[in-house]
C-alpha cells in the first residue's frame, strides 16, 4: 500500500523536468559559473543512491536542485548545493 501512495505522490506532483525560477536561468547561471550543471550532479546522485530516479528540480534562490527517488516503496527527496554538489539532506515521506 506504501508503494501506492508514493506512486501517486509522484504522479500528482513531481515528475516534472529541472525549471529555474526568477529572471536567470539555469542555464544563465551555470554559464556564469554561479552553479553546476544539472547533468554532472544528476549523474554523480544516480551513482550514489540505490532507487528508481523520478525526477528533479531546481531552486534558483536557494541555488538548490531537490532530486526525487523512490526506494523502497518510499518517496526520497535529496537536496544538493548547485553550487558545490554537495549533499544537503535527505528526508523520506
Amino acid at each position: 500500500m506504501s508503494r501506492l501512495i508514493a506512486l501517486l505522490l509522484l504522479l500528482v506532483g513531481f515528475a516534472g523536468p529541472v525549471q529555474a525560477a526568477g529572471p536567470n536561468t539555469l542555464r544563465d547561471m551555470v554559464d556564469a559559473g554561479e552553479v553546476m550543471p544539472f547533468e554532472v550532479i544528476r549523474n554523480r546522485i544516480i551513482a550514489q543512491v540505490h532507487g528508481d530516479y523520478v525526477g528533479a528540480e531546481f531552486d534558483a534562490s536557494a541555488k538548490r536542485y531537490r532530486f526525487r527517488f523512490v526506494i523502497e516503496g518510499n518517496v526520497v527527496n535529496i537536496d544538493v548545493d548547485a553550487r558545490t554538489g554537495q549533499r544537503l539532506s535527505r528526508q523520506s515521506f
